[in-house]
């Protein structure tokens, strides 16, 4: 008998899924630059050669890791506004990203710490504000937004915008950055560019 390892049955999907959660511990424990690839693949359960079929490089990881929590984040945020009117939805999905970003290790870690994730994903980033600007012009959409749909996704453009902008540029007033913080100012700012 050789040492050869027994070959996985898990689908490729598993096995992707395996990964991005891997590497989703691994950019949160260490950062982008200290992540080590060997140390995902581990932790994955899958072998070196099986990471690296799936995902070429660590450019590559990231932006699934990062395709992965938009997807869980925009689930959480649609979920957090069922029932709501449509400016109460806005005020809603504003204070639980605001707090997503702030206790989710990943998402701080992505958004707040580690600025090397910029420079991967700034390639993406109209494709990323066009995609969350039609997806939360839907949900305000389902909650009772009735104005034009131009106008609805001009605002809608304005909100991931100034999101984006307190993202890449944290204020420095620890009373400015909470959770209550970002719900008060969407609440006067925001929701009422939403009928």
């Amino acid at each position: 008998m050789t040492g050869r390892k027994a070959r996985s049955t898990a689908t490729v999907e598993d096995q992707e899924s395996a990964i991005i959660a891997a590497a989703a511990s691994e950019f949160a424990a260490v950062g982008i630059r200290r992540a080590n690839m060997d140390e995902v693949a581990v932790a994955a359960g899958v072998s070196r050669s099986t990471l690296y079929r799936r995902f070429p490089n660590k450019d590559s990881l990231l932006l699934a890791v990062a395709a992965d929590t938009y997807e869980k984040g925009m689930v959480r945020l649609e979920a957090a506004v069922i029932g709501l009117g449509p400016r109460e939805a806005v005020v809603e999905a504003f204070a639980t990203g605001a707090e997503m970003v702030s206790t989710d290790p990943l998402l701080s870690r992505m958004v707040l710490e580690d600025y090397e994730v910029r420079n991967v994903t700034s390639s993406m980033n109209t494709i990323f504000i066009q995609m969350v600007t039609d997806r939360v012009a839907q949900t305000l959409r389902a909650t009772g937004a009735t104005m034009p749909e131009d106008k609805l996704l001009q605002a809608v453009e304005l909100h991931v915008r100034l999101v984006i902008s307190y993202l890449e540029n944290p204020v420095s007033d620890p009373t400015r950055s909470t959770t209550e913080y970002a719900r008060g100012m969407a609440a006067e700012f925001l929701a009422p560019m939403i009928y």
